[in-house]
């Protein structure tokens, strides 16, 4: 009788512990690419390479603007959006990525 009354109670349990390492994981993976992206901006704006998105390359001037929106908005979309919901922002962000990692190889050589 016990078992029965655990029973389905263990699995909401389990299931809920398996969304919120996936949802951390996801997190995770959004925060980490856009990190990257903040990284691979900075560095191609140190080499005189163009910025082509105008909201971006308003924010070059100061490294602060450009964290708070590279970072710091990202961080708060992360905190208050389910992980689930940011897999196609994840997707477009290893493309993003995956460009612009790609140019500035082209463009060093």
């Amino acid at each position: 009788m016990n078992r029965h009354i655990t029973g389905p109670i263990g699995y909401l349990v389990l299931k809920s512990q398996q969304r919120d390492r996936t949802d951390t994981l996801l997190k995770a993976a959004f925060l980490s690419l856009q990190l990257i992206d903040l990284v691979l901006t900075l560095v191609a704006a140190r080499y005189g390479y163009p910025e082509l998105n105008p909201l971006v390359r308003a924010s070059l001037d100061s490294i602060y603007k450009l964290a708070i929106f590279k970072f710091a908005i990202p961080v708060l979309i992360s905190w208050f959006v389910p992980g689930r919901w940011l897999v196609p922002a994840i997707l477009m962000l290893v493309g993003v990525v995956g460009w612009n990692v790609k140019e500035l190889i082209m463009l060093a050589f």
